[in-house]
């Protein structure tokens, strides 16, 4: 499995790749080569190419980085506190990531951010189809307090070694949605825990009696 990250600057490229009963990696290299296509606003892979990534606009109202900081209890972890901002629009930014996987049957990587925005709130944002092949590049961006993304029906639906790696690095819990339910690796807690079973995560309900109970 590849793993690519490019730094600019504050910025991350991701590449991120998908295989059976593995989840997504990164690695990462110094590149000032790349500081201008980030001024630009631009990926790595936009400027070889020309083509507007989808992520852009989903990213274009998140919190500036010297604001991006989660205004989270102490008494809750990072996971905890990233379920609590879970709301209508981010379920349907599941869905959508889901039905992009071709609900975990097909080989391509779906993809959501929780970020912290502008205005204090937080958003689910879906990062949109690259048409990778067992992979999905996109643009990390440091407002990020989680992130989100298919396994396939066929891998181990928990987070793996290469997921645990990336909330470790980068100090955000990452989520794992497949047929099998939604697990979660907390880089506080250092623990991976069943958030849901099956396609309850697909249910607002669901996290409504969930937010309920913490």
């Amino acid at each position: 499995m590849k793993r690519i990250v490019q730094f600019v600057a504050s910025a991350v490229l991701l590449t991120i790749t998908t295989a059976p009963a593995r989840g997504f990696s990164i690695t990462a290299s110094l590149a000032a080569t790349l500081r201008q296509a980030w001024g630009s606003g631009l990926s790595l892979r936009s400027q070889l190419e020309n083509e507007s990534k989808p992520e852009l606009h989903a990213l274009s109202d998140a919190a500036a980085p010297s604001t991006a900081h989660p205004n989270r209890s102490a008494r809750l972890s990072p996971a905890e506190f990233a379920i609590l901002t879970f709301d209508k629009q981010t379920i349907e930014a599941f869905g959508i990531a889901w039905r992009r996987s071709g609900n975990g049957s097909l080989p391509l990587e779906g993809v959501v951010l929780i970020l912290q925005m502008a205005n204090g709130g937080y958003s689910g944002r879906e990062m949109g189809s690259t048409n990778e092949h067992k992979k999905f590049t996109f643009r990390w961006h440091p407002a990020t307090i989680a992130i989100v993304h298919t396994h396939p029906n066929l891998s181990d639906p928990r987070p793996q070694r290469e997921d645990i790696m990336i909330a470790d690095q980068r100090q955000v819990p990452i989520f794992t949605i497949t047929s099998r339910g939604m697990h979660v690796y907390d880089p506080l807690t250092k623990k991976i825990s069943a958030v849901m079973r099956n396609l309850d995560w697909l249910d607002i309900s669901n996290w409504r009696k969930l937010s309920a109970r913490q």
